[in-house]
């Protein structure tokens, strides 16, 4: 037993010399590796890409954005519930000042209008007899009774009258008295219930008038919000009806920028489907700052066939006070890269190895260059080619 363990020993001892041997050989016949060597400018901005911000002299302007809408715009809603059973067009028809544009089933309401119209002539007719039978009381008192005897005047009332009223079982004065005022009474219930039926009629005229919804003045259908066969209450839209002959545009202004506008003073406006300069009139300075954004509403008129359409993005240009003031940082237009409707640039960090994305409020171009109201300063460094896929964050060279 002893020796078998022995031998298993020394077995076990030959392979591991054997393999540990084979493995030294194999080791050092191995071609060798190459060492890769990270560049330590391979991750930093070039500086050829790096633009120093200048100050510039140039007389700037702040850019505003702002909304274009037409001058007029109303939304028609439904006043009366029912079902639509007309509508004058299609979005961009135009039409002009009191044509109708939407209407309503309007025949249930027309049955309620011709008993209305029953009830009146009722009325009056009521009113006729009235009148008639206070005449009759006037001119020939107790006729009810003489009729009794036959039509023969009462020769009788002569004597029996007196009697009765020095018995104490009548007044023939006061009711005489009393038949003229159930008379007239009559005549006053025949007039309430003319009165009373000429209001339902009119009531029921302003309800066939109400749906209908037509048009304020001459303009186009903006939107249309219901279709034939629909069934709407009051209170839900119809249409959306403008003038779109005169355009303005619409801009939240800062309080320090409204204090330079006057009514009807001229500044300049573009527009965002080209970038030519328009004049734009001061229409409307709201008396009131929005409370959430601290700013002030400013409309401008902008003139006829400017080409600006409802909805369109347009900008502002607000001269600036730069008497006695430090210049204004001016970039390349190059440099700024749009993100959304947003204008923005990439500064480069010190040590060239990080960039940050900082959005900017633009004022007028110069050529090539563009003034900076905020977001950089003068001497800072910013990218001067930023790509689409350019990210704020630890630099990295694009692919060749």
């Amino acid at each position: 037993m002893l020796k078998k363990l022995i031998a298993g020993a020394l077995i076990a001892v030959s392979t591991t010399l054997f393999t540990t041997t084979l493995y030294a050989e194999e080791k050092a016949q191995a071609p060798a590796q190459p060492v890769t060597v990270n560049n330590p400018d391979q991750n930093l901005v070039p500086e050829s890409e790096i633009y120093t911000i200048q100050g510039g002299s140039a007389s700037s302007s702040t850019a505003l954005g702002g909304t274009v809408m037409p001058q007029k715009m109303v939304n028609l809603i439904a006043q009366m519930p029912g079902e639509v059973k007309y509508i004058a067009g299609e979005e961009g028809d135009k039409f002009s000042g009191g044509t109708i544009l939407v209407g309503l089933d309007t025949s249930a309401l027309m049955e309620k209008r011709r008993a209305a119209v029953a009830g009146l002539l009722s009325a009056q007719a009521g009113l006729s007899n009235a009148m008639v039978q206070f005449q009759r009381e006037v001119e020939s008192p107790n006729s009810n009774s003489n009729t009794m005897l036959g039509g023969a005047p009462s020769m009788f009332s002569m004597f029996s009258d007196p009697i009765r009223e020095f018995s104490g079982r009548g007044d023939p004065d006061y009711e005489r008295y009393s038949n003229l005022f159930g008379q007239n009474v009559q005549i006053q219930t025949a007039r309430n219930q003319i009165e009373t039926a000429r209001a339902g009629i009119a009531e029921l005229d302003a309800n066939i008038e109400n749906a209908k919804s037509i048009a304020p003045f001459d303009g186009v259908i903006v939107k249309k919000l219901v279709e034939v066969g629909d069934i709407v209450q009051p209170g839900m839209p119809l249409v959306v009806f403008a003038d779109t002959s005169v355009m303005q545009i619409q801009v939240e202004m800062p309080a320090r920028l409204v204090s330079s506008l006057r009514p009807d003073s001229i500044v300049k406006a573009r527009l965002d489907n080209s970038g030519t300069i328009i004049p734009a009139r001061v229409s409307r300075i709201f008396p009131m700052a929005n409370q959430g954004g601290h700013t002030t509403t400013v409309k401008f008129d902008l003139p006829q066939n400017s080409g600006a359409r409802a909805g369109m993005y347009a900008e502002i240009l607000i001269p600036g006070q730069t008497a006695g003031k430090p210049q204004r940082p001016v970039i390349p237009l190059s440099a700024i890269t749009w993100r959304g409707s947003l204008p923005a640039v990439f500064q480069v960090s010190d040590d060239r190895s990080n960039i940050r994305m900082r959005t900017l409020r633009l004022g007028s171009r110069m050529g090539d260059s563009v003034v900076v109201i905020s977001g950089v300063k003068v001497g800072d460094r910013i990218l001067n080619h930023p790509l689409g896929s350019t990210r704020s964050g630890a630099y990295k060279a694009p692919a060749k």
